[in-house]
């Protein structure tokens, strides 16, 4: 992220109040170590709050639309100049707010999946730069991906879309098979599921679901997709002109199924396969994404690469930092950059200065109570450690409620090989303790006042590894 500069600072022009506006659609956000003593190493921020200092320090005045401020707390006020009261997923809203603010408008964005596109449509309309609207890759459905796939004649998973009205619902592309609702991209009520039983379960759940937090409501239809095996990786990068360049490819270890979230992604600038660069470039192609950066997920199976995901946005969670690291590119800095049109930020040829960086998630699996954190300082001396936190305080409640609510803290650290940091990833994370006392029942999601926000509980219980990690023995 950019280096945080001094109000005093001669070469940085604070925002006034006939400077342009950069406007942000919701903002992606992350938690913070809970105290001082839960966190070592540097403080990392999420791709959206990144952004948004970004801007400010270009002199640029800041507007952020949210349909529930109050999910926000008053974390960003020091970064934010206006808050704006908006339906977030509706075009014409967002223009009309927009319209409504004093001054030039010099870009208008999002950096949350589910907003990418109303913000798109948006910012065609005022004039601005940004992806083409309207293409599959910003509609937040699956089946939209899979069509384009198809259409384009690339090799892609068999599917089927399972109604939600159906009674006793199966799967019409066998067992095991991946279930997730058609607007996946919130990551609810996903999972790997082996028979009849556990899909209804699944359905049931996500029918009963009333949003996904910040007013997104769901469609309530899955889609079942053949499960591929094979080792998933990650393709990160920015595309301008229609012309893809991928700064970092990553390998992901899981959780174990049925719901199968990160655990540990390493990030280098060396890709997986000798098709891997020419299937991303042909994927985005087909979905029609031509502008920004984006955060691409595929499994190597044995007929080749097969999607599993695609944002339109940088990678969330602080596993950006594991790109810019590797790549030598400040990426929150580079979107920035790229909706201004600026000169490119982006090299053809990405060359960071570490050659690979892990991000290991602390997980949990079950409700409880923290009651006690230890061990978080020490780790600070392991070498090539970035930065290790924990989210949750003594004596708050905790709970996995939804996706990535699991995730108790995160390691980040690099290495001179993938091994290595790794090692020191799993190294940093086995030395720090987090105590809970268990609880039944387990608690219902946090939500703020007016109800918004789904899942505002953290993880619990750490699940350090699942098995053997690669790499790291």
């Amino acid at each position: 992220m950019p280096t945080p500069v001094a109000p005093d600072d001669p070469a940085v022009t604070l925002p006034g109040s006939g400077n342009p506006w950069f406007v942000v659609v919701e903002v992606l956000v992350r938690p913070d170590a809970a105290r001082p003593e839960f966190g070592a190493g540097e403080r990392l921020d999420a791709p959206g709050v990144a952004q948004l200092e970004s801007a400010r320090l270009r002199g640029l005045r800041t507007a952020v639309l949210a349909r529930h401020r109050a999910c926000y707390g008053e974390e960003l006020d020091g970064l934010v100049d206006r808050w704006i009261d908006c339906d977030t997923r509706d075009e014409g809203a967002i223009v009309a707010a927009v319209r409504g603010l004093d001054g030039e408008i010099a870009a208008l964005t999002s950096s949350v999946d589910g907003f990418t596109g109303s913000a798109a449509g948006a910012a065609r309309v005022l004039g601005l730069r940004g992806p083409t609207p309207g293409s599959p890759a910003l509609a937040d459905d699956r089946r939209a991906l899979h069509g384009a796939l198809a259409a384009a004649g690339l090799a892609h998973v068999a599917w089927a879309e399972i109604p939600s009205d159906a009674d006793r619902p199966g799967s019409p592309v066998g067992y095991p098979c991946v279930v997730q609702p058609v607007d996946g991209g919130a990551g609810w009520d996903v999972g790997l599921v082996s028979d009849d039983r556990e899909l209804q379960e699944l359905a049931a759940r996500h029918l009963a679901r009333p949003h996904y937090g910040r007013g997104l409501r769901p469609r309530y239809q899955l889609v079942a997709e053949e499960y591929v095996p094979g080792p998933r990786y990650g393709a990160d990068g920015f595309v301008d002109d229609g012309r893809p360049v991928v700064l970092a490819w990553s390998e992901s270890v899981t959780t174990p199924p049925p719901h199968v979230a990160d655990l540990l992604r390493t990030a280098t600038i060396r890709p997986p396969s000798v098709e891997a660069a020419g299937w991303v470039r042909d994927c985005l192609a087909a979905v029609g994404y031509d502008f920004g950066p984006f955060h691409l997920e595929f499994v190597l199976g044995p007929a080749g690469p097969r999607l599993v995901a695609l944002n339109p946005t940088l990678a969330g969670d602080g596993a950006h930092h594991c790109v810019d690291l590797v790549s030598g590119v400040e990426t929150a800095d580079a979107t920035v950059a790229q909706l201004l049109g600026e000169p490119p930020a982006v090299p053809a040829e990405p060359a960071g200065a570490v050659a690979a960086s892990t991000q290991m998630h602390l997980s949990a699996q079950v409700a409880g109570r923290v009651r006690a954190v230890s061990g978080v300082r020490a780790v600070g001396g392991i070498p090539g450690l970035i930065a290790a936190e924990v989210f949750a305080d003594v004596g708050e409640m905790t709970g996995p409620v939804g996706p990535g609510r699991e995730r108790l803290g995160h390691v980040v650290t690099v290495g001179q090989t993938p091994e290595q940091a790794r090692r020191r990833a799993v190294a940093a994370v086995d030395a720090i303790r987090v105590v809970v006392d268990e609880l039944e029942p387990a608690p219902s999601a946090w939500r703020c006042d007016d109800g918004s926000c789904a899942g505002g509980a953290l993880p619990v219980v750490v699940v350090r590894h699942p098995g053997p990690i690669p790499g790291t023995r």
